[in-house]
């Protein structure tokens, strides 16, 4: 296993138990948070110069992911729409990057279109002012998705990008349920959830990258 992998798991660990030890008003809470998703930009960034597209692009994904993870860290109050914001980025950066060398496929959209407007449709009466920001969330998730869907390649990194892509997916109608539909909802254990699969979903992306980027490096070296 890749060190930074290793470095990436134990950290995640860390944070998951400031969630249930901490709050956010406590000074370790950010950097807890934050430091899984550095290890992942420092994973790709190191290859920079020599990344195909999609690895500079994932690479750019998970710096705006790291920005949200801040902005949503913060304590205060109004820091929800800026982190959202940079989170809707980073979903159309991987889109992008998903993308790459891919047909269209309109039929695989079906599925992500269902699931997002009937979500939505749940959501909307508990969304007053956030309607909007969230109708696009929504729908930037579930692009993603569809266009994780539609690579082209039946490979070791599709499967791990598309899986990867279904867990965000989850992890944000976790974070949705829990703010809009079921407020009732025990915040520690809501938090848990939605990171360990944010955590999850972030490492298959990056693993998909990884892998697919040693790949053509093999290629360009024989």
């Amino acid at each position: 296993m890749a060190k930074e992998i290793v470095l990436f798991v134990l950290f995640s660990v860390v944070h998951l138990l400031a969630i249930v030890t901490i709050t956010k008003e406590d000074g370790f809470y950010l950097p807890s948070k934050i430091i899984p998703i550095i290890i992942l930009i420092f994973g790709l960034m190191r290859f920079y110069p020599t990344l195909e597209k999609r690895g500079k692009l994932v690479a750019i994904g998970l710096v705006f992911s790291l920005f949200g993870d801040s902005f949503l860290a913060i304590p205060k109050e109004g820091y929800f729409v800026p982190g959202l914001g940079s989170f809707l980025i980073a979903q159309l950066i991987y889109s992008y990057a998903f993308t790459i060398d891919s047909k269209i496929k309109p039929i695989l959209a079906i599925p992500f279109l269902l699931f997002g407007s009937s979500f939505f449709m749940v959501l909307a009466p508990k969304l007053g002012a956030l309607m909007i920001p969230v109708g696009f969330y929504i729908s930037a998730i579930c692009l993603m998705g569809w266009r994780a869907a539609a690579r082209n390649s039946i490979t070791k990194p599709f499967y791990l990008g598309l899986a990867g892509a279904l867990v965000f997916i989850l992890s944000d109608s976790i974070i949705a349920y829990s703010m809009f539909l079921n407020r009732e909802m025990d915040r520690t254990f809501a938090s848990l959830g939605i990171m360990i699969t944010y955590y999850l979903a972030q490492v298959l992306i990056y693993s998909a990258t990884k892998s697919e980027e040693l790949d053509v490096q093999s290629v360009k070296n024989t």
